[in-house]
């Protein structure tokens, strides 16, 4: 199945030998040939079809004349981070998709940055198109695969030093589809107790049960988050609460907060209202990471709750984010509902098909340019208009706000 995302393959977990050819080709392409002890390091989630493939992906790696270090079970932002600490040249992440057939594998660059697109693209074509390409990159030396025992026990004990408090005592509600030992062995360090909800229920029971609730989505990289009252944070006031947060404690590098385009109308609000200057990047992870680094940011998020705290991670990670949300419950000493009190604005959103044929050629219609034109000037500073061309699906997305 060659099915890319920039920084991720998704192949049939009984496909063993496209993975091994995927480790090779990593190892090929991210290890440069110049380095004395080559070392890719391997994560994988508790899902059985990662595991099927854990030891394919290892043995390509090994084939192309690299080391790869299997880390065992743990979150993706565990590799990003283990990647330089144990001075590798590449991590690898194996997550399993729902159902249970298919298999993601994300790639880091030896700083644990996911890797860019042109890398990516540089990597699909080796992999679908270009194989035999890789004979000139493999290393005469041997190799061989070696096991780290305590890879989540090393960023556990990197999260702890990244806080300042005493989480004893403090109760939340988890709803997540798998991982269930990893989340509750990593909060429990922290001495916070965790109680799963099932998917098939709500957060009505959590009402002044919990500090409050999460849920944890796409492969542990996303946070969602629920208040005391039961009652669903979303993304833009999850960000409202970081950026003042971050603000008021002067921790916010150049008073800026990075997220994508299409950000709500009230979040522009409120941050002109506390003095927080946004910028935005373009829709994915890796754009925001970008706009960070070349400009020294050091906070941003996307629209489906991944936030990046670029002086802590170089990645997404929902534990980072739960743990720095209860960090600011607690220093507050204010329940989560009054801290996300940022205002919405009413919205509406509708997704107009196009055909294919007419991808980016609707932005050149002057018909449609000079509405979206004039409708912006009658808002004025009322309101937002956001027109937004789908990469997947061929519609356009349009919100006002």
């Amino acid at each position: 199945m060659e099915n890319f995302h920039g920084e991720c393959i998704a192949l049939e977990c009984s496909d063993h030998e496209l993975a091994e050819r995927i480790g090779k080709t990593v190892a090929s392409v991210l290890s440069p040939k110049n380095r004395q002890n080559p070392l890719v390091i391997v994560g994988r989630d508790g899902g059985l079809s990662a595991g099927s493939i854990y030891d394919s992906v290892c043995r390509g790696i090994c084939t192309a004349g690299v080391v790869a270090e299997k880390l065992g079970v743990l979150p993706p932002s565990a590799v990003s981070y283990l990647v330089e600490t144990h001075n590798a040249d590449a991590g690898i992440m194996i997550t399993s998709m729902p159902d249970g057939m298919y298999c993601g594998i994300r790639f880091y660059s030896e700083k644990g940055y996911k890797i860019s697109n042109e890398t990516g693209e540089e990597i699909k074509r080796l992999v679908f198109k270009a194989y035999e390409e890789l004979e000139k990159r493999i290393r005469p030396k041997k190799s061989g695969v070696i096991v780290c025992e305590n890879a989540m026990e090393e960023y556990t004990s990197f999260i702890k030093k990244s806080v300042n408090q005493d989480f004893s005592g403090m109760k939340i509600a988890v709803k997540c589809s798998d991982e269930k030992n990893i989340i509750s062995n990593f909060f429990n360090e922290f001495g916070i107790e965790v109680n799963f909800i099932p998917e098939s229920e709500d957060f009505s029971n959590i009402k002044n049960n919990f500090d409050c609730g999460f849920i944890f989505q796409n492969n542990l990289e996303s946070c969602i988050a629920v208040d005391e009252k039961s009652n669903i944070i979303d993304n833009d006031k999850l960000i409202s609460v970081f950026g003042r947060f971050y603000r008021e404690n002067s921790l916010l590098k150049n008073n800026t907060f990075v997220v994508v385009n299409g950000i709500s109308y009230g979040f522009v609000k409120f941050a002109e209202e506390n003095d927080i200057k946004v910028i935005t990047a373009g829709f994915d992870e890796n754009s925001i990471v970008t706009r960070m680094t070349e400009n020294n940011y050091n906070i941003g998020a996307d629209s489906n709750g991944r936030f990046i705290f670029l002086d802590t991670l170089h990645t997404s990670d929902c534990f980072f984010t739960a743990i720095k949300l209860l960090e600011i419950i607690k220093i507050k000493k204010i329940p989560l509902s009054q801290l996300a009190d940022m205002k919405h604005y009413s919205q509406v959103a509708v997704d107009v098909e196009i055909p294919p044929k007419f991808r980016e050629i609707w932005k050149n219609d002057y018909v449609i340019t000079e509405n979206i034109a004039r409708y912006m000037h009658l808002l004025g500073n009322r309101g937002k208009i956001f027109v937004h061309e789908n990469s997947v699906n061929p519609t356009i997305s349009i919100k006002a706000e």
